[in-house]
């Protein structure tokens, strides 16, 4: 399966599955969810509760409740106002429980092994063109965040895995940084049961 979406979309696709079982190169340190994305593109990686060091993506995935602390964080960061950050972070999708862990750029053959539950992209433009049509086409409706922080962890894998919705984002300073999105790219996640629409 992410052989045909690399095939389509390029390189930078991730086959991703949600606990399941695999041996799976998990380091050790404070990896950002955006860093472990693109790091899977060439290899696969495991995210769990001890290497995943970044604030936004603790809350993506379970592993910290504290919104006030985070909202301060990004603030001051960002420059965004500490209440508006507030507001947003209760409107980007987090886990309601702790996940165990995230195994991240699933090859052919663990594919055969795991069942992927989403896949995260960074495409062009021009193909947010056609992945549009393609949904259109089935009457779905994308996610679209208009959040600039918490986006690749928040905005579009928590929002594809716990919400089940394509989404997408723009980026945000910190997956630019240290995510590998570069400045003509754009985040796509797309839940399992969608993805044999974008095989065509």
């Amino acid at each position: 399966m992410i052989d045909e979406l690399i095939k389509r979309y390029g390189r930078k696709c991730s086959s991703i599955n949600v606990d399941g079982p695999a041996e799976i190169n998990a380091p050790m340190g404070n990896m950002k969810f955006c860093e472990a994305v693109s790091h899977s593109f060439d290899s696969p990686v495991r995210i769990f509760n001890l290497n995943l060091g970044c604030p936004g993506a603790r809350r993506a995935l379970g592993f910290d409740k504290d919104i006030n602390t985070l909202s301060k964080t990004i603030s001051v960061k960002n420059n965004i106002p500490e209440n508006f950050v507030f507001d947003a972070l209760k409107n980007i999708p987090a886990a309601g429980k702790s996940i165990g862990h995230v195994n991240l750029g699933l090859d052919k053959a663990l594919e055969r092994k795991l069942r992927p539950d989403l896949f995260i992209m960074y495409v062009k433009p021009h193909l947010i063109t056609k992945m549009m049509h393609i949904l259109a086409a089935q009457k779905i409706r994308p996610v679209i965040s208009d959040y600039s922080f918490l986006s690749i962890c928040g905005n579009v894998f928590a929002s594809t895995y716990f919400n089940q919705a394509v989404s997408i984002s723009f980026g945000c300073p910190e997956s630019r940084k240290f995510g590998g999105v570069d400045d003509d790219e754009v985040i796509v996640g797309i839940p399992y049961r969608y993805v044999k629409y974008f095989m065509v």
